[in-house]
């Protein structure tokens, strides 16, 4: 059975990669229902022409049409993106349009080889949305030549989508398809994505298959691609944006509805664990919508593996249907150990349809629970030296032993027991074994692990003079639990055990109180603000400030035992220089006081010094002329 486990899960590896893992359940589609009708009330012809086609994909009904349709002829112009979003509202809206009569005209002159793809893409859909008709030939002629000049990923995805509105031959460009697809990036080796994201993608997915259907070839992009693509759709389901969640709608809806490849999505729809009360777990299979894939089913369980081990404990295991999209199958029939299992499911259509992806080798975890019961319990005490025998009495669960037992600091406690799986009857350990002891009167709890021997015998053994300090020395009676718990056990166990009357020599008689304020309420924590810097006295202030202004006072005084006054003043260029500059050096010293830092005051000291200093001395020097002229 080891081997056939072992050949299983080879296969699971080598297929793992054709497993979609979820689809747009009712959830997923009414939030993005939510979403898209956020968007009606925009004034953006873009935004509203997102909403209105991701609704219609949707199936739901907009309101207050006609009130959008005159919305509609008061925002046309002959911009191509702008009649682009108008026909495509008006196309789902039925609405009637007020168009100019060079309308026509006005797209067709829009492709050309020298036009952005982007406004070609906008050009060809409006005129085919708007009725009118396409020149074929001259838009293909125009694609081939914007091509060569940018072949970008959305460039390609535009290409796609216009040549999938032409009739005649387009295999030209439908050969780019394959150039398109080797270009996107993989991630975590499960899921395709285009550099761009969602729109990107979806973009470039949904004009691949629109081409495909037009030329009537399959795409050239692999099964196991296609389940990558599909697999990175279902994982942006909670896109947020009204673009992002119509690109998403309409991709899936493409990949749901095409002649080539079918997305399949396996899933658990039950809880992931079974027991006796509950044998059975459902799988529902669908396309990446939720939906039906329209043809008779047949589900099989190709084996189910114990993680733990590799036992196979079922193979080829037909499932039964509940509905079209349902089936479930009954995991305990083979009376499986507990465990977490790994089970391989494959759809197949009656008759055989070769268009899906995906349904082959999808993996699910179930859990198959067991119930335990504790058995052969036995709780007692002993010396710690060993000198005496172990005095230990039967507990039956989950009964509590009838009395209290006494200890002291020169026993140890001891518990033994057994866990037996009820559907097996076979010993058992699990995951979680503790034993509890809490003291009465404080609350005080400490826990402890129960560890199983060779023969699956769970032991406790407390030396009480070691773990004293554990136990706060706190004497007095204390209650023991057994607590067990795993993740594949269906009744987790608290078995209160015995009550032992326990005495330490260390003793305290606040020891109680102690350990009971460890739970009260603390004093209240209040913030407290830092405190101001103390100040300079005033004295030292305004000393300060008169030192400050002692130079400037200084220079008054210099001033006028020089005999300067305004009467000497001269209103020649140099003497009004030298004032305006000496004027600005003391609003500059301003200036650094109120806001300026050290290094911009000298640099503006820098450029206003020179020119005090030469008009400065020109201006002395005329002074002492005058003078010496004066005097003789």
């Amino acid at each position: 059975m080891r081997v056939i486990g072992l050949t299983f899960n080879f296969l699971l590896l080598c297929a793992s990669t054709w497993a979609i893992s979820s689809y747009l359940n009712d959830n997923d589609q009414s939030r993005l229902k939510s979403v898209l009708e956020s968007g009606l009330s925009s004034d953006d012809l873009g935004v509203m022409g997102h909403s209105l086609r991701g609704l219609a994909l949707l199936g739901t009904e907009v309101e207050n049409t006609d009130a959008i349709c005159a919305n509609l002829n008061s925002k046309i112009s002959l911009e191509s993106e702008t009649l682009f979003h108008i026909g495509k509202i008006s196309a789902i809206l039925k609405c009637s349009l007020q168009l100019p009569s060079n309308t026509q005209e006005t797209l067709e002159a829009a492709i050309a080889s020298s036009s952005p793809i982007s406004e070609m893409f906008f050009a060809t859909g409006a005129l085919s949305s708007l009725g009118y008709g396409l020149n074929a030939p001259k838009i293909l002629k125009a694609l081939r030549g914007a091509l060569k000049k940018d072949d970008s990923i959305i460039s390609l995805g535009q290409t796609f989508h216009i040549a999938a509105l032409l009739e005649g031959d387009v295999s030209s460009i439908f050969d780019r398809v394959e150039d398109a697809v080797v270009q996107a990036d993989q991630v975590d080796g499960k899921m395709l994505q285009f550099e761009g994201g969602l729109s990107v993608t979806a973009l470039v997915i949904s004009g691949a298959y629109n081409l495909a259907q037009a030329v009537g070839q399959v795409p050239p992009i692999t099964k196991e691609q296609v389940n990558k693509f599909a697999e990175y759709f279902v994982s942006r389901k909670s896109v947020q944006t009204v673009k992002g969640a119509h690109s998403l709608l309409e991709v899936c809806s493409t990949l749901s509805e095409n002649p080539y490849h079918i997305p399949v999505a396996i899933t658990l729809t039950s809880k992931a664990s079974v027991s006796k009360k509950e044998p059975t777990i459902r799988i529902k299979v669908t396309n990446i919508l939720g939906k039906s894939l329209g043809s008779s089913l047949n589900v099989v369980a190709e084996s189910a593996t114990r993680i733990l081990d590799d036992a196979v404990v079922l193979s080829q295991k037909e499932l039964s249907p509940v509905d079209e999209v349902t089936f479930e199958l009954n995991l305990m029939e083979t009376s499986p150990a507990k465990g977490v299992y790994r089970v391989v499911l494959s759809a197949s259509a009656t008759p055989t349809d070769s268009r899906f992806v995906g349904n082959a080798a999808t993996v699910v975890e179930i859990k198959v629970l067991s119930r335990i019961n504790i058995e052969d319990a036995e709780v007692g005490t002993a010396d710690s030296d060993q000198s005496t025998a172990a005095k230990l009495m039967k507990v039956a669960f989950p009964n509590k032993f009838d009395g209290v037992i006494e200890a002291d600091s020169h026993q140890k406690l001891i518990l033994k027991f057994h866990i037996r799986d009820v559907n097996s009857q076979e010993l058992v350990t699990v995951h979680q074994a503790f034993v509890r002891l809490t003291h009465a009167d404080s609350q005080q709890e400490i826990f402890f692990v129960a560890e199983p021997d060779v023969n699956d015998v769970y032991k406790f053994d407390l030396d009480l003079a070691s773990k004293a300090k554990d136990l706060r020395n706190l004497s007095g009676k204390y209650t023991m639990d057994i607590i067990v718990g795993d993740a594949v056990i269906e009744n987790p166990t608290v078995w209160h055990v015995a009550e032992f009357q326990l005495k330490f020599a260390a003793s305290t008689s606040d020891s109680v109180s102690v350990a009971a304020d460890m739970y009260r309420a603390k004093p209240e924590i209040k913030h407290m603000f830092r405190q101001p810097e103390k100040r300079p006295p005033a004295l030292v202030s305004n000393a300060f400030t008169l030192l400050v202004l002692l130079p400037f006072v200084m220079f008054l005084i210099m001033a006028l035992r020089l005999g300067v006054n305004l009467s000497t003043v001269s209103l020649s260029p140099v003497n009004f220089a030298f004032h305006l500059s000496f004027g600005a050096i003391l609003g500059l010293f301003l200036s650094f006081w109120l806001f300026l830092n050290m290094f911009q005051t000298l640099k503006w000291l820098g450029l206003l010094a020179p020119f005090a200093f030469l008009s400065g001395n020109y201006m002395l020097t005329q002074v002492a002329k005058q003078r010496n002229s004066q005097h003789q």
